[in-house]
This record gives C-alpha cells, structure tokens and sequence, in this order.
C-alpha cells in the first residue's frame, strides 16, 4: 500500500486522496510513499483501535492514529467484553478548596494622644491639651520640687484657687478619656460632683472640671 505523506503538514493520506484532512493541501501532484510491505494484520483486543490507513493497534480512546497521525473512526474500533466500558470516564479532581487560613487583620490602635482642650470659666482662656501623650498632669509648676505638669495653671491663678501641684490627670483608654484626682487637697470634682481620689472616671466633651476651687470646661474637639 503507497502513503501520501503532505508536504504542508507530515499528515499521511491514503492513495488516491485529493486533498490533505488535516490542512486541504492539494495532494494531486504528491508523488506517494514507497510500498509498505504487507504484515499481519495486528489483533486489537481490550477496546484498542486498529487504524484503517496503516493498521497500527492504538489504545482505547485514541482519537487519532500514534502511528500514522491518520484519523481513528468508531467503526475501526475492537470489540469489548460485555462487562466493561466502551469509553473511559475522564478522571476530574475535585476543585481545591481555599485555604482555612486566612491573613490575620491587625486591629486598629487605640489612639494614644488625648483630644481637645481646657477653658477657664471665669477668664475663658483657652488651655490646648499637649498632643501624643497617653497622660496629661494638671497642676502648678514648682522647679524647687522639680515639678512639672504637662498643663501648668499657676499663671491663672492656679495657686489662689487651690490647685495642688500635681492634683489630677487625664488619662485615655480605649479611645475614652478619663479623669482622676491625684490625692490632691482640694479635691476634683466633675459636673459639681468629687470624685474619690486616685479612681479614674469618664470625661466627655461640655463637662465641668474643678480642681479645688478652679472651674474649667473640658471640650474634645
């Protein structure tokens, strides 16, 4: 039997054919193959595929001949014991499951720097709050004690109202801002009420704080 081999594509066509199956080159003026001396026709057996153009034995679902490249038809395929299946099912992986693990998310800081400023009812003086402490001492300064808090009110007549010199603190926790006396002599008070001393209690924006007899309005914003 001569083969055409395509010169466009190395595709073998059998004897006669016009045009390549696999590309349409026009086969007409292709010289054939040299005869391929005739063999025993091979047996097929397990489903395998015996190929029509070279009679090669290709394995179950083959879709075209390893042989040849020639194109495997149904009709050249061996017969198949009764108990199995002509066609193979593809074997499909599950899909993969995203991973349990998911990327911690770092939660968000409190902030460390207490908000807003003090007023001075009888002077309305503005006392902003130092910013980026997590702590603010109200008091009067003393260099001889080496006493200095964050918010100084001995030029505002800290001294004549009582004020001691480190009397109370503001503290944040979690975003609330706390008051607390600091054992001072004249007591703190919030909203006219004293406050036990060395406990923390909260403070919100419009409250009066009174340290001894100093009234201040404490405003967030």
């Amino acid at each position: 039997m001569s083969l055409i081999t395509c010169p466009s594509c190395n595709t073998p066509a059998p004897p006669g054919a016009i045009f390549c199956d696999h590309c349409g080159y026009d086969l007409r003026n292709v010289a054939p193959l040299a005869p391929v001396p005739e063999v025993p026709a091979p047996q097929a057996q397990n489903g395998d595929i015996i190929c029509t153009v070279c009679q090669h034995v290709n394995i179950a679902g083959s879709a075209f001949c390893e042989n040849c490249g020639a194109q495997l038809t149904q009709a050249s395929r061996a017969p198949q014991p009764a108990q199995q299946s002509t066609l193979q099912q593809p074997i499909v992986s599950p899909p993969k499951k995203a991973s349990g693990l998911q990327t911690p998310v770092s939660p968000q800081p409190s902030p460390v720097s207490i908000p807003g400023h003090f007023v001075i009812q009888e002077t309305q003086v503005s006392l902003p709050i130092p910013a980026g402490k997590p702590e603010i001492i109200l008091g009067r300064e003393d260099p001889v004690s080496s006493v200095f808090p964050d918010i100084d009110l001995d030029p505002y007549g800290g001294h004549e109202a009582g004020v001691g010199r480190r009397h109370a603190r503001l503290i944040i926790k979690s975003g609330q801002v706390f008051l607390e006396d600091l054992d001072s002599v004249n007591g703190t008070a919030v909203n006219r009420q004293r406050i036990p001393a060395n406990q923390s209690v909260p403070l919100k924006s419009g409250d009066e704080v009174r340290l001894g007899k100093m009234a201040l309005v404490y405003f967030a914003g």
